[in-house]
């Protein structure tokens, strides 16, 4: 029987990294490993924002045709999305979109594109999405 593998993620989005940082510390203290949560952002937003706060290290997924440099905690969520990359998703709304649909993947990619943007626990909206044959 060949048992497809399910990965399950909230997202949220939020201005900056000191809420990030909290929440992580909030949920950790509460018994979650800290390997649960990933962090995707922009680049250049997510290495100067986490500094001083030794943040887990960053997977660089060079899209080709997002206009700035995508980058994610290393993770689950920055294998799966670096596996995309690998098979020639041009954009991070394309590689969502191998498992959302369209429209959640493009705003996944909106919010990640606002540039004071970093996803974590929540002052916007939550989703719960399902990877199903990652």
């Amino acid at each position: 029987m060949n048992e497809r593998v399910t990965l399950r993620f909230a997202v949220g989005v939020f201005d900056a990294w000191p809420e990030v940082d909290a929440t992580v510390r909030e949920l950790t203290g509460g018994g979650m490993n800290e390997s649960a949560f990933s962090v995707l952002g922009l680049h250049r937003i997510l290495a100067m924002a986490s500094r001083g706060t030794s943040p887990a290290s960053l997977r660089y997924l060079p899209f080709p045709t997002n206009p700035e440099l995508i980058a994610a905690t290393v993770g689950p969520l920055a294998d799966r999305l670096a596996a995309r990359l690998e098979a020639k998703a041009d954009t991070l709304a394309s590689a969502l979109g191998h498992w959302l649909i369209r429209r959640h993947a493009v705003q996944l990619q909106d919010a990640v594109a606002a540039c004071q943007s970093l996803l974590a626990r929540s002052s916007n909206s939550v989703g719960v999405h399902d990877i199903v044959g990652a």
